[in-house]
Formats: structure tokens, C-alpha cells, sequence
């Protein structure tokens, strides 16, 4: 990056473009729990495939950060980090950095909600052959 503000610029929109598609995973897990109940497998199938694609487009926008923050030198890496785990142990000091910590912050409170609410959709479907009830056991 040639500056800092660059650098900030590029981490905040791929942060922001995460946030977006965890809005809509999220949004997609909800329709399809909705499409379980009214037992519609062709919309299911439409919205897991929907799903997957954004899951897709999340993980991309992820490696991207990675990457950027390959250029930053190890404690401002450590505090991005940081950040993007929703961690506290840094304070942000610019309005970049917060706005990075708060979508942050927020973007892992919708992966938590669209985890467990999937939890539930693959108890339904699965019952005892769950994926979550082979890994908790």
C-alpha cells in the first residue's frame, strides 16, 4: 500500500463487504428454515446453493485482509487481528480502526446467531446424525 490511509481504506471496505455477506448468510439461513417449514426442498436447495455463494464470497473477501495485512508490520498486524476477532486488547486510535473494530464486532455476533440458528435447522433435518450433534459428542 503506498499510505495509511489506503492501507485503512482497503482493510474497512473488505471488512465492510464481510459484514454484507454475513447480513445475508444470515438472511438465507433465516428463508431457509422457513422453507423447511412449508417442506419446499426445491426452494432449499436454491437457497443452500445462494448460501454457499456468499460463504464463498466471505471467505474470499477474508484471505484479501490476510493479505493486506501481510504488509503491515507484526504489532499492527497483531492489533488488526485483534480487531477482526473482536477482541478488546487494543484500543483503536483512528476512526478507521474503529469503524474496522465495530463491524468487526459485529460481524461475529451475526456469524454466532446464523451458527446457532443452523444448529437448529441441522438438528431438524438430521436429528441424531447432525453435524453438530457429531462434533459436541
Amino acid at each position: 500500500m503506498e499510505n495509511r490511509e489506503e492501507f485503512l481504506t482497503e482493510i474497512l471496505r473488505r471488512v465492510q463487504r464481510n459484514y454484507m455477506h454475513m447480513v445475508e448468510i444470515e438472511r438465507l439461513t433465516k428463508d431457509m428454515g422457513d422453507s423447511m417449514a412449508r417442506n419446499d426442498k426445491e426452494s432449499m436447495q436454491l437457497i443452500l446453493k445462494m448460501r454457499g455463494e456468499e460463504m464463498d464470497k466471505y471467505g474470499t473477501a477474508k484471505r484479501e485482509i490476510e493479505i493486506i495485512l501481510d504488509t503491515a508490520d507484526a504489532e499492527e498486524r497483531e492489533k488488526f487481528f485483534s480487531w477482526l476477532k473482536g477482541e478488546t486488547k487494543y484500543e483503536p486510535d483512528e476512526p478507521e480502526t474503529k469503524k474496522i473494530a465495530e463491524l468487526s464486532t459485529k460481524t461475529r455476533q451475526l456469524l454466532k446467531r446464523t451458527i446457532d440458528l443452523d444448529k437448529v435447522l441441522n438438528t431438524k433435518v438430521a436429528g441424531t446424525k447432525s453435524y453438530y450433534q457429531a462434533v459436541t459428542s
